[in-house]
């Protein structure tokens, strides 16, 4: 009998927010040495588990929008941890994949924010 009012998902999204902002705090401090944003770290992780993935697909397990992730993918691939791969099929498609330099991060990462 318990019915979610509009009021009751603001509360829920509000509570939600404040965990992920304290959370980010969090991993931006483990992450600071390493010179890597959470942004960054997410990423690299994504990539960890899956090869090969299309930009729009990273853009959207993410939760942030294109631009965003392709500033964030030209720093990638600028620390040369990332490559972008454009489909022989479709030239719009464009995937990304780890560098050996980028899975080194990315297990630098797990080891930093490990609890």
């Amino acid at each position: 009998m318990h019915e979610r009012t509009h009021n009751d998902g603001k509360k829920m999204g509000s509570t939600l927010l404040k965990l992920v902002l304290r959370l980010e705090g969090d991993s931006r401090k483990r992450l600071e040495p390493i010179r890597v944003t959470p942004l960054q770290a997410g990423v690299l992780l994504f990539l960890c588990r899956h090869a090969d993935a299309k930009l729009t697909e990273t853009a959207a397990a993410l939760g942030v929008k294109l631009p965003t992730l392709s500033q964030v993918v030209t720093d990638l691939v600028g620390k040369r941890w990332v490559t972008k791969c454009y489909s022989v099929e479709d030239r719009r498609a464009l995937y990304l994949r780890l560098r050996r330099r980028g899975e080194t991060m990315a297990r630098r990462i797990k080891q930093r924010t490990a609890t």
